[in-house]
């Protein structure tokens, strides 16, 4: 077989870089060779990962929009670093298409390779569309959404909604919630940037719970590695059974073991929540660009498959009242894991292969996804 290249750019977190993944894993099934670009904090994720469906590029990136001069100038240089790294990698060996997932690291390779007349199409994750697709879009041939109520979308760029795509590992591990009474897992996943507050919120909140209860209870926590030790050992005075890891690995197995999730709402954690069907208490990061996870949040909880708390007013006590309310209403449980898979988009990572494809072949396909 004659394998043809495709690239793919995201910034270096979770929510940029799993997408990415899913959609390499349906463009390598056509008999596609797949290459990511992303940046140092992408290669470190990765590396936890087993039979990656990529090949990675690693480009400097950051953010122009840090505060102070300095911050972005040092910014500035990193992207004109990443563009002219891109510049030789690209026109060395020029792909069929290139898809991008966000982040500043996807900016360069996007915009060098319009410039070798490379079609180029984006993928926005979030219900609010972010800095870097809004600025790459216009240069884009398409731009494909997650959610069809997506705002700061540009004139004049063909829209198609496919949903947010998820690996095919997140769909086969997929099983009702049935609530054991003999234990309950619970699951706390903060992102690359919202595990510290949960380090301190969740064992202040488990502690409030009454014993009986609080001891069925199993915890798989993400946290800092600053945090692990004290964590583990507020879990051990309060006798309850845990695993705290700076990142899960194994993350489609632990989800589909856990009868309710405490998250961030990325939009890779809804999707991975939503392809599982898993009931989530859902804490937005405050600091979150354009407080897209708010929005996100809000698309769990409008389909009654999870909570959207709010960290500038959440206490340890409301938080131990509402996992008290959910593990002792198991059929709750059950019903919001059920619901949760509204927003499931099974067919997404195979839309934006198709999409892919058509612009490979110069085709159109408006079929594909609803076309805002």
């Amino acid at each position: 077989m004659i394998y043809q290249t495709i690239y793919l750019a995201a910034g270096g977190t979770g929510g940029h870089i799993f997408p990415a993944l899913a959609v390499a894993e349906a463009m390598n099934a056509r008999g596609y060779h797949s290459v990511l670009f992303t940046d140092r904090r992408g290669e470190k994720l990765l590396a936890d990962l087993e039979a990656l469906p990529v090949k990675i590029r690693v480009i400097n990136a950051a953010s122009p929009f840090q505060s102070g001069l300095l911050r972005r100038m040092r910014a500035i240089i990193k992207l004109g670093l990443g563009a002219w790294s891109c510049l030789w990698q690209i026109g060395l060996k020029r792909p069929r298409v290139i898809i991008g997932f966000g982040g500043y690291t996807s900016f360069a390779p996007l915009l060098v390779s319009r410039l070798f007349n490379v079609p180029v199409m984006v993928h926005e994750q979030n219900a609010f569309l972010g800095r870097a697709n809004h600025a790459i879009a216009s240069h884009a041939k398409l731009l494909a959404l997650s959610w069809p109520q997506t705002e700061n979308l540009p004139d004049g760029v063909q829209i198609h909604v496919t949903g947010m795509p998820v690996r095919h590992a997140f769909f086969n591990n997929k099983r009702p919630c049935s609530v054991n009474d003999e234990e309950l897992v619970l699951t706390v996943l903060g992102g690359s940037q919202g595990a510290g507050i949960l380090g301190k919120l969740v064992p202040d909140a488990i502690a409030m719970i009454e014993t009986p209860l609080r001891s069925k209870v199993r915890i798989f926590q993400q946290a800092r590695p600053e945090q692990i030790a004290e964590l583990k050992a507020r879990y051990k005075a309060l006798t309850i059974r845990a695993s705290i890891k700076p990142f899960f690995a194994n993350m489609p197995s632990l989800l589909t073991k856990s009868d309710l999730v405490i998250s961030r709402s990325g939009a890779s954690s809804i999707a991975e929540l939503a392809a599982t069907g898993r009931a989530s208490l859902l804490l937005p990061l405050s600091s979150a660009m354009d407080d897209h996870q708010t929005a996100n949040a809000a698309q769990m909880e409008q389909v009654g498959g999870g909570y959207c708390l709010d960290e500038a007013t959440i206490s340890p006590a409301f938080l131990a009242t509402r996992i008290m309310q959910l593990f002792e209403e198991p059929d709750q449980l059950r019903a919001m894991g059920k619901s949760a898979t509204a927003l499931a988009s099974p067919g997404a990572a195979n839309d934006i292969a198709n999409l892919a494809e058509a612009l490979i072949t110069k085709t159109n396909r408006p079929d594909l996804g609803a076309t805002a």
